[in-house]
């Protein structure tokens, strides 16, 4: 008798190895089933393993399996039970339809159901409805399970958080020191103007890694950005359970926001600045406008809450409008939260081209880069005769690695900071005074600004720090000022009734 080729389908939900022993016990399973079999020639297995059975389209093996059948490589499914085959009722039903038109039948072991049988859908739906039905008692038991958790400070978070790692005895983050710096620093190039286009070109281009992969895409910047795990708090079940599925959490289940659950990467005012940043530039895009990008973007910081300032445009439709500069978190939540002054932006450029000036003439010829280059091979001297030392076993192997430590770190510092001046493209011909401003000394020669009421202090990029007090000019609320706006509306409303007539 001509044997038919039979194949079995295998599948576990998680990479557990109590369940990667389950499939390797299913795999030697078919294999010695069918090798002593006189009606069937085994063809293979098809197994899919981590993958949960609600969904067909999740499950590669399976799909596999199905384009197999179609082109008539085997004639029997073995699978171990109809919970392993398919938790989606309707799915399963078509499934199977779609198989026995192509000649193919599916052998359910445990509920003893051979597709070919003309009553094999009827015990097909109500297997299938239970499993279905266990699926959904399972889930909800995880979620009340989840939730009690979340109530009693229970923290859940992926493998894949940039910065930390979970302990797990003590249920807390604990910051990992190298990945930390590499966060902080994506805030700061987004704070700095860079988008996340712009940032994930510029991680690739140094080949930073993310954990283990080598891409950066535009959904792993945004995660970082927008996590409140990095100023160290806490907001559990961002997503929920419906039918197997996990779905975003618009509102349908409670949430718990958790503060001071661990220790901080990015300060608070760092962090809600990048929100208003990312609000900002979506706002702007709504309409299909390019975002501007000004030439103090990222720069100024408030020396009153440590928060970041904004360009806003104070009564943009009307003749007297002007562009000023606010703090961010003054400018979210009032006098109360910061009381820091506003700038206008004429006068911040006013004060840069001043104090721009008076560091070209005090310390602007200082050849910084030199001096950072001769520091680096100063260091590294010390790094070959430290070497030297552990070659020729003249120093323990801990003090080595404590001093190794010490100038890996002081060397990356220096060449970080002669590589940002090489990008910045400074030449000895830039060191020139102005008499108007100019933006792209701003972009050359300026760390970033500080403001406190009524002063402000632009720090260079060599240290220099120089300061001015500044005024906005008088109040627009001078005596008579709402006189005069009264003429001006009544001029304004007699040249549109002139236009009607």
């Amino acid at each position: 008798m001509l044997k038919k080729k039979a194949v079995a389908y295998c599948r576990v939900s998680t990479k557990s190895n109590a369940q990667m022993h389950s499939l390797g016990y299913q795999t030697e399973y078919w294999k010695s089933q069918m090798a002593e079999s006189e009606e069937y020639e085994f063809s293979g297995i098809y197994a899919d393993a981590g993958i949960g059975g609600r969904w067909m389209r999740k499950r590669p093996q399976l799909l596999k399996m199905l384009a197999d059948a179609k082109d008539k490589r085997f004639e029997v499914i073995f699978t171990k039970s109809v919970a392993r085959f398919a938790r989606n009722t309707e799915e399963l039903l078509t499934m199977v339809r779609e198989l026995r038109e192509e000649g193919v039948k599916v052998i359910f072991e445990k509920e003893q159901i051979d597709t070919f049988n003309p009553n094999s859908e009827v015990f097909l739906t109500i297997a299938a409805s239970v499993a279905e039905n266990d699926l959904k008692i399972y889930s909800e038991n995880q979620m009340w399970s989840m939730r009690e958790k979340f109530k009693e400070g229970y923290i859940s978070v992926g493998a894949g958080i940039l910065g930390y790692k979970m302990n797990k005895e003590t249920n807390t983050l604990e910051i990992e020191p190298t990945e930390a710096e590499l966060v902080k620093r994506i805030f700061k190039m987004y704070i700095g103007g860079m988008g996340m286009i712009a940032i994930s070109k510029q991680l690739r281009k140094e080949g930073v890694k993310f954990k283990t992969k080598e891409t950066w895409s535009r959904g792993t910047l945004q995660y970082i950005l927008t996590n409140e795990k990095y100023i160290g708090d806490a907001l559990s079940q961002k997503y929920h359970t419906v039918d197997g599925a996990s779905i975003r959490n618009k509102g349908e289940v409670r949430q718990y926001y958790m503060q001071h659950t661990h220790e901080p990467i990015i300060s608070v005012e760092d962090f809600q600045l990048v929100q208003k940043l990312m609000h900002d530039r979506a706002s702007e895009n709504e309409f299909g406008k390019t975002p501007q990008h000004y030439e103090f973007t990222g720069k100024i910081r408030c020396g009153v809450c440590g928060g970041g300032y904004t360009r806003k445009v104070q009564n943009p439709n009307l003749p007297y409008r002007v562009e000023v500069w606010v703090c961010c978190k003054k400018d979210t939540f009032g006098q109360e939260a910061c009381n820091t002054t506003r700038i206008k932006d004429k006068v911040l450029k006013e004060k840069f081209v001043e104090c721009y000036n008076e560091f070209i003439a005090q310390r602007g010829n200082d050849d910084a880069t030199l001096k950072l280059r001769q520091q680096r091979a100063e260091l590294l001297e010390q790094e070959r005769e430290l070497n030297a030392l552990k070659i020729n076993r003249m120093i323990e192997i801990a003090d080595y690695n404590a001093e190794w430590k010490e100038l890996k770190v002081k060397i990356d510092e220096i060449t970080h900071d002669i590589d940002m001046r090489e990008i910045r493209g400074i030449d000895k011909s830039d060191y020139v005074p102005i008499t108007e401003f100019e933006a792209d000394k701003v972009e050359k020669f300026l760390d970033h600004v500080e403001i406190v009421p009524y002063n402000i202090t632009f720090v260079f990029i060599n240290g220099a720090r120089i300061s001015r007090e500044y005024t906005n000019g008088p109040s627009g609320n001078r005596p008579g000022w709402a006189e005069r706006r009264q003429e001006r509306l009544a001029k304004e409303q007699e040249v549109k009734n002139g236009n009607k007539r």
